[in-house]
């Protein structure tokens, strides 16, 4: 659908602080919104991109549409004051309504996410919107033959990475008798694996996640025999499984988190995905089924970006694996160099 803006809305008063044109950001997310069309108009998908920062013309800025609800992330060098924040907001909810958005809500992120030692700001939990109507506790979106559970005020994140939606609908589709997803959160990853027929292990530290990994096991109608699940530290349950025969996988996902507070009461490091990233590559390598597939991801800046990710992994396993190929990123993502993903036997 089209949509339009007035350029008359009013410019706001600037400070040091800040400079936000309303209008330019109507325009910036009119000429997005076009962008996405396909993706709206085909009704497969109902998780998707809006804005997606610098790649949209708004730094700092990112709107995540999840059905009748969007989240804006806004990091905290786009310099925005709360007022400005609540007018992208009224006016994204004002575009987007004929489209049937309901609701904006608003997550502040630092750059820096360790130092605030795994606790989100105040209003990543809050259940009254910045704009529109509020949501119940949770929504189910829809990707392709997938359904999720997202939660648009339940911290920094909802429960879905939507960067990786073309990367998970393309593993479900090489054959996988048995799969191992670390780092699991809510086991997005395993769903359309599990669908296609494979056997899928989720290990994450999470009791809480791997929980509702198990609901969204159960909104996919899947039997819960499609599905393992072990809370534990990743290097922890690796140690275990290489030493286990039976523990041998034809698909290992790697998309671990940048920074992860550990847990000194069960032994569980902080993760530091520059630090940890190699040494996780060469343990996963020891559960690897010949002839195996490894899939590995970062956001961490220092990794994502300019083939870093792929240089890491050729140093940490002391040679060059075999590539394979990917999807492209899909169109709803459009800041290149902010999350990289490859695909390798070793």
């Amino acid at each position: 659908m089209r949509l339009c803006y007035d350029a008359r809305v009013p410019r706001l008063q600037t400070t040091r602080r800040m400079e936000f044109a309303p209008a330019r950001f109507a325009e910036s997310l009119a000429a997005a919104w076009q962008r996405r069309a396909p993706i709206y108009e085909k009704g497969e998908v109902t998780a998707y991109r809006v804005l997606d920062g610098p790649g949209d013309g708004v730094p700092g800025i990112y709107l995540d549409r999840y059905g009748p609800a969007a989240v804006m992330n806004v990091y905290e060098d786009a310099h925005l004051s709360p007022t400005s924040v609540t007018t992208a907001a009224q006016l994204t909810l004002e575009m987007l309504a004929p489209a049937g958005l309901e609701s904006v809500y608003v997550k502040p992120f630092a750059r820096d996410r360790s130092r605030l030692g795994g606790r989100s700001p105040d209003e990543s939990n809050a259940a009254t919107p910045r704009a529109g109507r509020r949501q119940p506790e949770s929504l189910t979106v829809q990707e392709y033959e997938s359904r999720f559970e997202v939660r648009l005020y339940d911290g920094h994140s909802t429960g879905l990475f939507l960067d990786h939606r073309e990367h998970r609908r393309a593993l479900s589709q090489r054959p996988a008798a048995r799969a191992l997803n670390l780092f699991a959160y809510t086991c997005t990853f395993a769903l359309p694996l599990a669908a296609a027929g494979a056997l899928v292990t989720n290990v994450d530290v999470s009791a809480r996640y791997l929980e509702w990994g198990r609901r969204n096991l159960a909104l996919n109608g899947l039997e819960p025999s499609a599905a393992r699940f072990f809370r534990m530290d990743v290097f922890e349950y690796l140690a275990y499984a290489t030493k286990r025969r039976e523990e041998r996988f034809d698909l290992i996902i790697l998309d671990p988190p940048t920074f992860a507070a550990g847990d000194k009461r069960r032994g569980v490091k902080p993760w530091k995905a520059l630090e940890d990233y190699p040494a996780l590559v060469r343990a996963a390598l020891g559960v690897l089924a010949p002839g195996g597939l490894v899939f590995a991801a970062s956001n961490t800046r220092e990794v994502a970006g300019n083939g870093a990710l792929a240089r890491l992994i050729t140093k940490a396993l002391g040679y060059a694996p075999a590539w394979q190929s990917l999807p492209p990123w899909p169109v709803d993502v459009r800041e290149a160099g902010r999350v990289a993903a490859v695909l390798f036997t070793a």
